[in-house]
């Protein structure tokens, strides 16, 4: 789609609209000169293939997984001559990144590898690690539960555990950085691929790698895990600081702004009465509707003063999706600190206002389940019917976000 996004205070083109753990202590030599980051797998690379030294390694990972020097995980491995690459794993969207959300997952084949599918098929993780040793996680990931790629690898954590085979993941960043701990504990009821596996908070504050090590000791998973950390990298890192292309790792994630955002308006799009920005150039980074006043809307929520974002009002025309060729009244979420940044509120905000402001705005009941699901709890939606206000809300949560944010302190890396 090719659309012209009108700020209302301008206007810009916008264009396409494991019983025992080990960590590997490879903190060097401390100095005062900023130290280029390396990630993970880069780590690994230069230091650390005797892991796999005799083992047959199968590989979980998509187009994020490259070194530094821009060639695919998958090529560094295969050309290693102490690595025997031996079979691929696709999480959701598939190898290549580019199936739909939600979207079958078929077996296929890539470099001359088998490529099997760990969603949407039926075939057990058992038998998808009978021919491995050792399976190698790397995959860029966004910081919120909601997304998939850290509940499969947990899938396999617990199944490798089960089945005496090694785990390592080769960390990477955290778009939304490591201090935002954010959103409520996901309840037993609503613990899925969307809503997590095991209670962690919408927003975990943490890598990949330190969210397995978390996992695994924490809930008992017994894997013998491995996680190689980066090189260079600080909890208050932002992705702008690090010097890397971003690669999608979804194709609704083109950008790291919609990787920061995701966490704030993905439970809004579950309901399907607001526009994200999905079949934009700007996926869940706006919220918007034909009966939404922009202007009131960014005034109101700017007014609240929330951490590290400022609303823009726009005017846009959709010409897929929701309200397809009509004029949409949104607000664009500009992130000015991705570290101050806190998703959930944001999104219990927006959520609350839009309650509060237009009677236009319903959570239509058919849309419970999956609202309810997204979010982790029901609390949340029952809380924006009854009038809660924001803050309210929040405010719910804040105890259970201390006691996670103190149970997570022993697994952090950096």
């Amino acid at each position: 789609m090719c659309a012209t996004a009108r700020f209302l205070s301008g206007s810009v083109k916008m264009g396409r609209l494991c019983t025992s753990i080990l960590l590997l202590s490879i903190c060097l030599n401390c100095t005062s000169q900023k130290q280029e980051l390396q990630m993970g797998v880069d780590v690994f690379l230069e230091h650390h293939t005797p892991l796999v030294a005799d083992a047959r390694v199968g590989l979980i990972t998509n187009p994020t997984g490259r070194t530094k020097t821009g060639i695919t995980t998958i090529a560094a491995l295969q050309q290693h001559p102490d690595v025997n690459l031996v079979a691929l794993f696709a999480l959701e969207h598939g190898i290549k990144a580019e199936a739909k959300a939600g979207e079958h997952v078929r077996d296929t084949q890539m470099d001359s590898l088998p490529v099997y599918s760990l969603y949407g098929s039926d075939r057990s993780l058992k038998s998808a690690l009978d021919n491995i040793d050792v399976i190698i996680y790397d995959i860029q990931d966004v910081g919120s539960r909601a997304y998939t790629y850290i509940w499969s690898l947990t899938k396999v954590i617990k199944a490798a555990g089960e089945h005496d085979k090694r785990v390592i993941v080769l960390d990477r960043p955290n778009p939304l950085g490591g201090l935002t701990v954010d959103g409520p504990i996901t309840e037993e009821k609503w613990r899925s691929l969307v809503g997590g596996l095991y209670p962690v908070p919408r927003a975990y504050g943490l890598t990949a790698g330190e969210l397995a090590r978390y996992l695994n000791r924490e809930h008992l998973l017994a894997c013998s895990l491995t996680v190689v950390p980066m090189e260079g990298y600080q909890r208050n890192t932002r992705w702008a600081d690090i010097g890397r292309d971003w690669i999608e790792p979804s194709p609704n994630i083109p950008s790291p702004e919609s990787a920061i955002t995701f966490a704030a308006t993905g439970t809004i799009g579950a309901l399907g009465t607001v526009h994200i920005g999905i079949g934009t150039d700007m996926p869940f980074q706006i919220a918007g509707a034909p009966w939404i006043n922009a202007e009131k809307t960014a005034r109101d929520l700017n007014a609240l003063q929330l951490p590290g974002v400022e609303f823009q009002p726009i005017i846009f025309e959709p010409d897929t999706w929701l309200f397809r060729d009509k004029k949409v009244q949104a607000i664009f979420l500009h992130i000015t600190d991705p570290i101050a940044f806190r998703p959930t509120r944001t999104e219990i905000s927006i959520l609350a206002h839009l309650v509060a402001t237009y009677p236009e705005f319903k959570i239509p009941k058919d849309r419970y389940d999956r609202f309810d699901q997204a979010m982790g709890t029901s609390t949340v939606r029952e809380a924006l019917l009854k009038g809660d206000s924001a803050r309210e809300i929040w405010e719910r949560w804040e105890g259970e976000l201390e006691e996670f944010s103190t149970a997570r302190k022993k697994y952090l890396l950096y």
